[in-house]
């Protein structure tokens, strides 16, 4: 069977004389899931990456083993993903490889590129943070504020550009989310932003090892679209109080529109219906261990995922192997098990 991530790769096991790769992410393009991999070459970044359209059905087979990888001369750590530069000709953002192939201990960037980065100020514009001219033409697009929730209730308030919505909520991991205000600019957005986490007790991040402890132990249905009711009530609620004591945005900015999951993401919110729900298992670590399994559907960073049962699924957490090498394996690996099997 083929390969997603190693077009080239035999259908035998784990071979280290195919080239490894870097998982640089999972990203949603056109509302599909989509694995962006750089080839390594002599053990370094080549620093040309490529995109795989994941589907249904499709195999991917991965070998993080310590002793593999080190047999092959290739890191254990991180790699630098690099650092987002604003388009000149066309406005957005594309990501440069880090020029000095800088392996990492924690976080996604080498100090370099974290300074070299011109996305990273976007967050801090509203709060005098300057901008390149290039950056600028981005910050003036209009702008989205949206409550999410997560399947264990939780809730965070975020922003999406013209040009990453619907994707920056595809690529959150939510249970449900709803736009709640349109924005002029970036600037604007983000002082809505501050204001409705100040009042309404929404924080702005959620951690992705918490997103994916609440899709593998997900709350009812009926007590999901509760927690997201309140949680936009709280703030529209805030909302139209800006808009009739303060000069934050006009009445008519405040919106009521849902964002709704794309046809990738359908097998993982079959884990979240209120009738019929089809459970997902959490699966073990994908670090130091082979893997081979074939791809269901995904969520966030997270890909649905059988190991020869469709009706035995598992949830993967490709976070982990972000900026990390990975070398080709060849064939279904055996599901871990679950609690149910026990018995």
């Amino acid at each position: 069977m083929q390969n997603l991530l190693f077009p080239s790769d035999p259908t035998s096991a784990a071979d280290s004389s195919c080239e490894a790769v870097l998982f640089r992410d999972l990203k949603w393009v056109d509302r599909s899931p989509t694995v962006v991999i750089e080839p390594l070459l002599n053990g370094q970044p080549t620093g040309h990456l490529h995109r795989v359209p994941l589907h249904p059905e499709g195999f991917i087979g991965f070998d993080t083993r310590t002793d593999a990888l080190e047999q092959a001369g290739l890191t254990t750590n991180r790699w630098c993903s690099g650092y987002a530069q604003a388009l000149r000709e066309e406005t957005g953002f594309r990501q440069v490889p880090c020029p000095e192939h800088a392996t990492i201990d924690k976080g996604k960037q080498c100090a370099r590129c974290a300074a070299r980065d011109e996305f990273s100020a976007m967050h801090g514009i509203h709060r005098g943070l300057p901008l390149t001219p290039a950056a600028e033409s981005y910050a003036a697009l209009e702008h989205w504020l949206y409550i999410a929730t997560f399947p264990d209730g939780t809730s965070k308030v975020g922003t999406a550009s013209a040009l990453s919505r619907p994707r920056r909520l595809d690529e959150q991991a939510v249970a449900c989310a709803t736009y709640v205000a349109h924005a002029h600019n970036g600037r604007q957005v983000r002082v809505l932003e501050d204001m409705v986490s100040a009042e309404a007790q929404l924080v702005q991040v959620k951690q992705n090892a918490a997103k994916y402890r609440a899709w593998t132990n997900p709350l009812p249905a009926p007590d999901l679209k509760r927690a997201h009711e309140q949680a936009v009530s709280l703030a529209t609620w805030t909302l139209q109080e800006a808009a009739l004591f303060e000069d934050a945005l006009d009445e008519e900015q405040i919106i009521s529109e849902p964002w709704a999951p794309s046809r990738p993401m359908a097998r993982a919110y079959a884990s979240l219906r209120a009738e019929d729900r089809e459970p997902i298992s959490a699966y073990p670590t994908v670090l130091d261990a082979a893997h081979g399994f074939h791809v269901l559907g995904a969520a966030g960073k997270f890909l649905v995922a059988h190991f020869g049962d469709p009706d035995q699924a598992f949830l993967i957490n490709t976070h982990e192997l972000q900026n990390r090498a990975l070398l080709p394996y060849g064939r279904l690996t055996e599901p871990p098990q679950t609690q149910d099997s026990l018995f």
